[in-house]
């Protein structure tokens, strides 16, 4: 398997992130930690494909929104697709509204995603990455350790693992939330999509 270059500044995430700055709740560094992850999950999903012309962008555009309020709220997977629909509308690119919101209620999923009419490449190329990453590279579906190292090594998200997510969880508790991110099923009911990502 031919592994990609590392890619670690591409425009649409730069702009993304820019603009939604606010989201960190004024923890530059937590925020800095995130953009390592989205970096990191694009570089993972790239490896896997798909290769469209249009693949880098929505990979950019769907993996910066993924965890984007996972600042203020554990049940983040709708606030997040909110934001993403909210900015392609302003943007024209609202006809890519419901793939992208499938990639990010499906990125937690632990078993393949499939519709009805076979696997969705992005889907599931997201949820991979994702997956590598927040098991710190211990799962790697086929990928090189070499690359994974690679990747993990230039971009550095540990602030968003060991401190961003655990406060937002003592935040959850405190505020008796539901850990939402764990239950991408209805997801895309609750922000207004058609399908559904399973268990």
């Amino acid at each position: 398997m031919s592994m990609p270059d590392v890619v670690g500044d591409l425009p649409l995430v730069e702009e993304i992130l820019e603009s939604h700055r606010s989201r960190g709740r004024g923890d530059d560094t937590g925020w800095d930690g995130y953009k390592a992850h989205v970096y990191r999950v694009i570089n993972f999903a790239r490896a896997f494909g798909p290769e469209t012309a249009d693949a880098d962008d929505k990979l950019a555009i769907a993996t910066a929104f993924h965890d984007l309020a996972a600042f203020d709220t554990l049940d983040y997977l709708v606030p997040s697709i909110a934001a993403q629909d909210e900015w392609l509308a302003a943007t024209g690119r609202q006809d890519w509204s419901d793939e992208l919101a499938l990639v990010i209620a499906g990125h937690h999923r632990l078993r393949a995603y499939r519709s009805g009419s076979g696997a969705v490449p992005l889907v599931e190329a997201v949820r991979r990455a994702d997956l590598i990453d927040v098991s710190q590279g211990l799962i790697r579906f086929g990928l090189p350790k070499s690359f994974v190292n690679e990747v993990r090594g230039t971009f550095d998200a540990g602030v968003f693992f060991r401190r961003v997510i655990p406060t937002a969880t003592l935040r959850a508790i405190r505020r008796r939330q539901q850990p939402g991110f764990l239950r991408p099923r209805n997801a895309l009911t609750r922000s207004s999509h058609p399908g559904s990502v399973g268990r």
